[in-house]
């Protein structure tokens, strides 16, 4: 069987199976009285509806009204509004996230139950997902559950777009200098058992401006040009059970801006970079008691990008393709087994396969492999005070040479209730990573020597929500065999196994609501070292800071207020030891909107950057200055 015809018979999985089975207990459900929470088919967490109900994980949750108050473009203008998150961009005008220290590849990002990467380099780009249809975000530290799958060694990014609860319209406009446009159109429609959501958002500039020498001057090669499209369709025939159809497509085209120091100035501008994302899943009922979720979906990639020998762009030096796809299917079940006792379970499958072209005319370059994962967890109430979590994952990798891994990652914890606003947790946790297929294979820098990671997370936590929020966790990770990627001078990287590194620290998130005002702020320190160089890991601020304040609304106007500051951290340049290592100074960046309401419209003035930090967060490639946006919202319903 082929890819097309498999990816096909995998997409009607959920189908075929909802029909079977779900649609059996239609009538029987409809007659029943008893009153059901609803469960949402994109959750991988089934029960788990706010960061208070994780069992045995730090989470930090952003909201819909925090994204539409911050007027937010994209995940990477939002993901920084989460305690130890940070944000950097660089070499490929990447927006490359990093949790407690570890950085997109050894993250998971899932939409709607779904992960997304690029199959070939194993990461992501924050940018490339639109936060117009973003109902809420989890940010999922330490101890994840087994049920998310495999390669969730630094963490996972959990988004759920928005549901067609009501019948709305909202259309937003946003201008700034440097022509810059951004627009989104959202809406949703409900019909008895059908209901559909849709957006689409246009997002294009001319470049920013950023300080050269003490002038303002427009960056080179800093232009974009991103459209973005996005439906769900469901049909929920009863209270228990539910079909989602799911698609979105993302098509953008943008230069990428010369490094201005420390590397060799390269001339990229990707022509086309498409991404195409097919969901299906359904929700049936389970022995009458629980609950089965499947999914298929396939994320395809479609990417060419153009080298040219200058900034004039008339000397094509090669153009290299990339068709690259992952398909999947996955089972997430759960089960009362007595009434203190549920039980979990799931099943996590990735067909990837990538097609790469160095140049016009060179032949094709073709690479696949194959993950699986199984896993359990048992939900165990031991009293109205105390819960004991344990689980297990097997995770195996095949690759096309018939070559097998399995790794085998457990995890326990202990969640204990002493008051009714209070809660702790303590957990432990192992994890593993398979290298990516551009780290084993890619001729410029793989190495198929490479051996999987595995890195042990041990967490203390503590939460209160009375009159104030107040949150604070202890964790001490250490990594074995970790892949680091060095990084030389003509830009190229260098992949190797370091023995070992350790990332200990502590986060405190603390939030009070008061009438007309709420404050958040967060402080994370993390203390990171690769032993055997007794120097700390990449990109790693010791120190981060973040706060967000809203005021409002006061005759109709709301002002909001956040920054996010870090402190120093570190690259280091060359293949091997000695390294040069460059410092990144440390900076913080303060934004505001100011909005005012017109009955369910609103316009609104945002600045970025208000202070006008001058700053980088990856050597050679500065960020952009103050930016002043004017919108307007328009909203029916």
């Amino acid at each position: 069987m082929n890819f097309k015809s498999k990816s096909l018979a995998v997409l009607s999985i959920p189908v075929v199976i909802l029909l079977m089975t779900g649609l059996l207990f239609s009538q029987e459900e409809k007659n029943e009285t008893e009153e059901k929470p609803r469960v949402l088919i994109e959750e991988i967490q089934i029960t788990a509806k706010a960061p208070a109900e994780q069992p045995i994980s730090t989470v930090s949750a952003i909201t819909r009204e925090t994204i539409d108050r911050s007027k937010a473009r994209d995940l990477a203008e939002v993901a920084p509004l989460s305690a130890g998150v940070h944000v950097s961009e660089g070499q490929k005008a990447e927006a490359n996230v990093n949790i407690r220290g570890l950085a997109s590849s050894r993250i998971t990002l899932m939409v709607d139950g779904i992960p997304i990467y690029e199959p070939y380099f194993g990461s992501f780009d924050l940018k490339s997902i639109s936060a117009t249809g973003i109902e809420t975000i989890k940010v999922v530290k330490g101890a994840s559950s087994v049920l998310y799958g495999p390669n969730t060694l630094g963490g996972v990014i959990d988004i759920i777009t928005r549901r067609p609860y009501l019948n709305f319209f909202n259309l937003n406009c946003n201008y700034s200098e440097n022509n810059t446009w951004f627009l989104s159109g959202s809406g949703a429609y409900r019909l008895k058992d059908f209901s559909i959501y849709s957006s689409v958002t246009w997002d294009r500039s001319d470049g920013f401006d950023w300080e050269n020498q003490g002038n303002k001057t427009l960056r080179e090669w800093s232009d974009h040009n991103r459209r973005h499209i996005s439906t769900k369709l469901y049909y929920s025939p009863t209270d228990r059970s539910e079909l989602m159809a799911e698609v979105q497509y993302t098509n953008s085209e943008y230069r990428i801006p010369p490094a201005t120091d420390y590397f060799k100035q390269r001339y990229w501008y990707f022509r086309d970079w498409d991404k195409l994302n097919l969901n299906v899943g359904g929700l049936v009922p389970f022995a009458r008691k629980g609950f089965i979720k499947l999914r298929s979906y396939l994320v395809h990639h479609y990417n060419v990008l153009n080298d040219y020998s200058g900034r004039d762009m008339e000397t094509l030096r090669w153009q290299s393709t990339y068709k690259n796809s992952a398909l999947g299917v996955s089972a997430l079940g759960e089960y009362p087994l007595f009434p203190r006792n549920t039980l979990k379970f799931s099943f996590n499958s990735a067909f990837n396969r990538v097609n790469t072209q160095d140049d016009i005319g060179a032949e094709w370059e073709r690479f696949q492999r194959d993950i699986y994962s199984w896993g359990i967890e048992d939900h165990i109430t031991l009293s109205d005070q105390l819960k004991v979590i344990g689980g297990i994952s097997l995770d195996l990798l095949k690759k096309d040479t018939g070559e097998t891994k399995t790794s085998i990652n457990p995890i326990i914890g202990l969640k204990f209730f002493p008051g009714e606003h209070l809660n702790l947790h303590l957990s432990y946790a192992r994890k593993s990573r398979f290298p990516s297929m551009k780290s084993l294979y890619s001729s410029s820098s793989g190495n198929p020597d490479l051996v999987d990671e595995v890195g042990q997370s041990l967490e203390l936590g503590a939460s209160y929500n009375g009159i104030f929020s107040l949150s604070a966790a202890l964790f001490h990770n250490v990594f074995t065999d970790m892949i680091q990627s060095y990084r030389g001078l003509d830009g190229y990287r260098d992949y190797q196994n370091i023995g070992k590194a350790v990332i200990r620290g502590f986060e405190i998130q603390a939030g009070k609501q008061f009438d007309l005002v709420d404050i958040q702020a967060a402080y994370t320190y993390l203390d990171s070292e690769e032993a055997d160089l007794a120097m700390p890991l990449d990109y790693t601020p010791r120190h981060q800071v973040s706060i967000f304040v809203t005021v409002g609304k006061i005759e109709g106007f709301s002002l909001s207020i956040w920054g996010k500051g870090v402190s120093d951290s570190y690259a280091r340049m060359g293949k091997e030891p000695p390294f040069d290592q460059l410092t990144i100074p440390s900076y913080f960046l303060l934004n505001a909107t100011l909005e005012k309401s017109i009955g369910n419209h609103s316009v609104y003035l945002k600045i970025s950057n208000a202070l006008d930090a001058v700053y980088f967060s990856e050597p050679g490639f500065p960020a952009t200055d103050r930016r002043i946006s004017i919108g307007v919202n328009l909203r029916i319903q």
